[in-house]
């Protein structure tokens, strides 16, 4: 109590500013966060805070100089402890901290930027490593502000001053005083639950328990079985949270009760009263009593030594409040919101009082009011502690007050002897025919005790003469949409409705196991929920209250037959349209049919299809896109199309994409670009450490090479993994090559540039690959890309892996099909899709790689072939890192693990890396090559591979054919760099036995420093950082050849730890890495 005391009057006598508050939390001398990492607790005192944060606003002010003072710049991170050393070391930048969900799209982070007037985003720590720039001088300012999640209106923003946080923090001394359990002090653990942009999270768990020297627990997810194990390894004694968690532990606790039988029930229901009987009697005895009743249920769910559970947010059901009170949980609830800070907590240990929803009296800092002093109404708030105004297109406006400086708050409340309770708010009133408002929040608590649900709202939907039903939605699983449950329902809906007055029973009753739309995964949007309703656009069941049937209602669809509302419009549209076909095609107007294909039926193509477009859009004044053009293939589809932009009906897929003329900003110079900017912004971050990249090798890249043509170094970050670059015979055959053939194909080769060179290269390659046939194209990359991109239609779909390579991606993007990533190597979850997918599509591509680039794995590619046989997809495996590496004789995946030859569709590689020269190529049936030759656009409009660099693979595969030597000196330079690296303790991440081997650093400027250490001492190796790899697993990605030696490979690793240990670089230790 002394040390909370001492530093709430510390905060009296100071300057009552945000610096002020910052000084005193910061002495505390207890450990300011917990946080769990590979396994191990972590924990940062105050002390250590400090520090860390001083050094953040050091570095942030290197990288926003050129912002003027004043200024806001958005905080936009997930919970963990760096986003509270961000927050600080902004404010002591001299910038003003914009709070801002982290989970938020790009339209509507733009929209709160533009409000604020904000200059920067941040989205993730600024790096601290190094020493803090001793000319840096704290610079403080003294505003923040806070976003509303826009329930029920547009996202608002209100910044508060230093002064009215100060009072925020000032209102727990009435805490301090009148509960022990939710008083903050030192050596207590507050959960860090609640996201902490918003107004409960950091107020309550940030600002007031750290204020006085208690511990916040971050969780690395919000997932129950992460909350409930961290409670108990981290001890928490607090949590401060939404109804959303409570609600989830009430409901899966009655929900193993209803499943344990009978007898089982009957007990339990009685040791609850019981507790609840004696926390009645006496609060400390009750709960003591209920702790060791329950102690293996408290055990399963959070621990028993949880001291209090805080609930804001919305209204509690009284079914969650006697279940956590009477488990032996005291909980209790508060009041707060964006616009007023928190304003209120229920302190009192009489438990009726808190079982009754109360949210406390005012704190001595703010006032309540009910709107006309009636006995229920709107509720007001006014006091020091609220928000200070609006941030509106970036100007300060004043406080939303009215003349007495009151705040309507928009919720419904009573004031019952000083405590406030709430009804719900104003715009959910319901307005039923007795003339008398019902409030949903008071309907919601008495169905609360209702089985099987996930999800409940109460709500008011249209009815005749501007009333409106009181309507109950219910969301189940789908599983539990049968008829069976929905008779058990509609039983239990009419006990409950019997019990209540006639003008507050619920008249409407659905059930969906559509998810009721939320925000922040916290309230029922019901506003939005209401048009779901009224438009029909959820599939529902309606219980029939009165009888014993039930009616399934399905969602209508969104396109309600536009050319039939508008007919005659319609019609004249296509009229135009038609004649516009006659003149770009030459065709009569009355022989063009309302569904000719453009194409097919009418022998147009793609060069008269672009004049039709234009005449079009000319016409009408409009931008078709090609997305959507792509589909109007005829007079009927694009007259309805441009029936539809006229008229501004839009599909979903429309609305996502569409761009609000007003927001946008033409940019001229790419220097004012967003790409640019962000770019200058990653360069800003790595300042001080010399770039590693673009480094000059002047020769022939083999184990070793020259350094900007002057010094000899070991490199180890080639791909020339067998030695064909510079291979005497490759070379004599490239040179051989260029004198007879020139240095160019010098034409697409389905022109002016084929050769008998390509074909038998071509040959050579189908033979290796045992495939009928192969074609080549002119980079590796690229022939991802171009295949990818076009071998799917829109009726198709492409399931790649996660940590497919840029190529792939790319291809994905630029196909016409939908496209879905699959968990690294995880055939089994792929599996779980091609379930569900396998009947939606025509054809289904799956790629994966045969090696992977950044961690060196191995696919298990037996396992996807096997689902390739059962669900009849397309396999096309990349064999760039594979190929000429596995396998006894370098044959890739086929040999390595004995394939037949059919097993695999699409087999790509490159001519870059094991065969040591330049080009990508497919390898396949013979009808699949022959039709890629004539029809994908990497191949057909691209000039043929360079004829040198053809002799040069052809050789290379010659040489492979006739002495796998080169091979298996490969395989045993792997296993040497393996063995060493591990006898170090390095961590080689998922490594297989390959030549891409990348041990695991875990900071990205270690991996940089470390990069340009071993340079400077003669090894090249090369940094794969963020977002190459994710964030934390930086690594050294070390390219292991068949011309090193083992004495090479020692020198290199020697080296690699004696820098670790000169710079004390922290490296990760020898454990797996989890894949992306």
């Amino acid at each position: 109590m002394s040390s909370s005391y001492n530093n709430i009057q510390a905060l009296k006598e100071s300057s009552r500013d945000l610096k002020s508050i910052f000084e005193i939390m910061m002495n505390n001398e207890t450990s300011a966060c917990e946080f769990t990492e590979q396994g191990e607790i972590i924990k940062w005192t105050y002390s250590d805070y400090k520090n860390k944060i001083i050094k953040a606003a050091s570095r942030l002010s290197t990288i926003s100089w050129e912002i003027e003072k004043g200024s806001y710049i958005a905080l936009k991170m997930p919970n963990s402890p760096w986003w509270t050393v961000m927050f600080w070391a902004i404010l002591m930048n001299g910038y003003r901290p914009l709070l801002v969900d982290a989970s938020l799209g790009e339209d509507k982070v733009s929209y709160l930027i533009k409000q604020s007037g904000a200059k920067m985003t941040i989205t993730e720590a600024v790096d601290i490593s190094g020493q803090v720039d001793e000319n840096f001088v704290a610079n403080w300012e003294n505003e923040f502000a806070l976003c509303t999640s826009g329930t029920t209106d547009s996202s608002k923003i209100y910044y508060y001053s230093g002064e009215s946080v100060t009072y925020q923090i000032l209102n727990t001394e009435q805490l301090i005083y009148e509960s022990k359990r939710i008083a903050p002090k030192p050596g207590d653990k507050v959960l860090a639950f609640l996201p902490l942009h918003h107004i409960f999270g950091f107020l309550a768990s940030c600002l007031w328990y750290g204020f006085h020297g208690a511990t916040l627990v971050y969780l690395k997810d919000r997932a129950p079985e992460t909350i409930m194990n961290a409670c108990k390894a981290h001890k928490v004694t607090h949590i401060n949270t939404v109804p959303i968690l409570p609600n989830n532990i009430t409901k899966s606790v009655l929900r193993e009760v209803e499943q344990a039988g009978r007898a089982k029930k009957l007990a339990f229901n009685l040791m609850l009263n019981t507790s609840i009987i004696l926390q009645k009697i006496n609060t400390n005895f009750g709960l003591k009593v209920a702790q060791k009743i329950f102690k293996n249920l408290l055990d399963k769910i959070v621990g028993p030594q949880v001291k209090c559970i805080i609930i804001g947010g919305s209204q509690v059901p009284y079914e969650t409040l006697k279940v956590i009170n009477g488990l032996g949980y005291f909980t209790t609830c508060g009041f707060g919101m964006t616009e007023v800070g928190i304003t209120s907590c229920e302190s009192s240990h009489k438990l009726q009082i808190r079982l009754s929803g109360s949210l406390g009296a005012s704190f001595k800092y703010n006032e309540y009011k009910i709107e006309g002093d009636k006995e229920v109404g709107e509720l007001l708030v006014r006091g020091k502690a609220i928000h200070q105004g609006r941030l509106v297109d970036g100007q300060h406006l004043a406080a939303e007050l009215n003349e007495e400086g009151w705040f309507a708050t928009g919720d419904i409340g009573r004031l019952k002897n000083g405590r406030l309770q709430l009804e719900g708010r104003v715009k959910d009133i319901i307005i039923n025919e007795s003339g008398e408002n019902v409030y949903p929040d008071e309907i919601e608590d008495y169905f609360s005790k209702l089985p099987l649900y996930n999800q409940l709202s109460v709500l008011g939907t249209k009815k005749a003469d501007n009333y409106q039903y009181i309507t109950l939605v219910l969301n189940l699983a789908k599983s539990e949409l049968n008829e069976e449950n929905y008779m058990k329902l509609r039983d239990a809906i009419n006990k409950i409705n019997g019990s209540l007055p006639i003008m507050k029973r619920v008249n409407k009753a659905y059930l969906t196991s559509h998810p009721l739309p939320v925000v922040n995964g916290i309230k029922v949007r019901r506003v939005e929920l209401k048009k779901l309703i009224e438009n029909k656009e959820i599939s529902m069941v309606e219980l029939d209250l009165k009888g014993h049937s039930f009616e399934l209602m399905e969602a209508a669809k969104k396109d309600h037959k536009v050319e039939e509302v508008y007919e005659k419009e319609f019609e004249e549209i296509k009229n135009v349209i038609r004649k516009a076909f006659s003149e770009v095609l030459h065709l009569p107007e009355e022989s063009i049919e309302d569904d000719a294909h453009f194409i097919d039926d009418l022998d147009g193509d793609s060069l008269s299809s672009i004049s039709l477009l234009v005449k079009v859009e000319e016409k009408y004044d409009i931008v078709i896109p090609d997305s959507e053009y792509y589909n109007c293939t005829n007079v009927n589809n694009l007259a309805l199309l441009i029936l539809k932009k006229k008229k501004g009906i839009m599909d979903y897929q429309d609305k996502e994409n569409m761009i609000d003329s007003d927001k946008v900003i033409p940019v001229t110079d790419f220097e004012e670009s967003r790409e640019f900017k962000e770019f200058l912004l990653r360069e800003k971050s790595m300042a001080g450490i010399e770039n590693p990249y673009f480094v000059c090798h002047d020769s022939i890249v083999k184990d070793v090479s020259m350094l900007d043509g002057k010094k000899e170094i070991l490199n180890f970050g080639s791909y020339n993994y067998i030695g064909m670059s510079g291979h005497p015979e490759t070379v004599k055959a490239a040179k051989e090559a260029a004198e007879k053939y020139g240095t160019s194909a010098s034409g697409s080769r389905i022109l002016a540039g084929e050769k008998h060179l390509y074909q038998e290269l071509e040959g050579k390659i189908a033979k290796w690959k045992h495939t009928e046939d192969a074609i080549v194209l002119v980079g590796g990359h690229s022939t991802n890309v171009t295949f990818v991109g076009n071998f799917c239609n829109e009726k198709d779909i492409i399931l790649y892996d996660a940590l497919s390579h840029n190529s792939i991606m790319q291809g994905c993007q630029l196909s016409r099909s939908a496209s879905k990533a699959f968990p690294h190597n995880d055939f089994i979850a792929l599996e779980t899709i091609l379930k569900n997918v396998r009947k939606k599509y025509e054809k289904i591509l799956v790629v994966v790689e045969g090696v992977y680039s950044m961690d060196g794995d191995i696919a298990p590619i037996p396992e996807f072939v096997k689902l390739k046989k059962k669900y009849g997809f397309f396999l096309m495996v990349d064999e760039a890192h594979s190929a000429c590496v596995i396998g006894d004789n370098g044959g890739g995946v086929d040999e390595y693990y004995n394939l037949e030859p059919d097993d695999i569709d699409i087999k790509m590689g490159t001519l870059s890396k094991g065969l040591g020269t330049c080009g990508g190529y497919l390898a396949g049936k013979k009808s699949l090559i022959q039709y890629l030759k004539y029809n994908v656009p990497g191949f057909v409009f691209s000039v043929g591979i360079n004829p040198p660099s053809a002799a040069a693979a052809l050789k290379a595969l010659e040489i492979m054919e006739r002495d796998n030597s080169i091979v298996k000196n490969l395989h045993k330079n792997i296993d040497t760099f393996l063995q060493e690296a591990h006898e170090r303790g390095l961590n080689t991440c998922l490594a297989g036995k390959t030549a891409i081997i990348s041990v695991l650093v875990g900071d990205d400027r270690d991996a940089f420093l470390l990069s340009n250490l071993m340079l400077e001492k003669g090894v090249f190796v090369p940094p794969a950082v963020y977002p190459a790899v994710p964030r934390g697993q930086a690594r050294l990605r070390f390219c292991v050849t068949s011309e090193h030696k083992k004495e090479q490979i020692v020198k290199a690793l020697d080296l690699l730890m004696e820098c670790v240990k000169e710079y004390n670089i922290e490296m990760a230790k020898e454990e797996e890495v989890t894949a992306v």
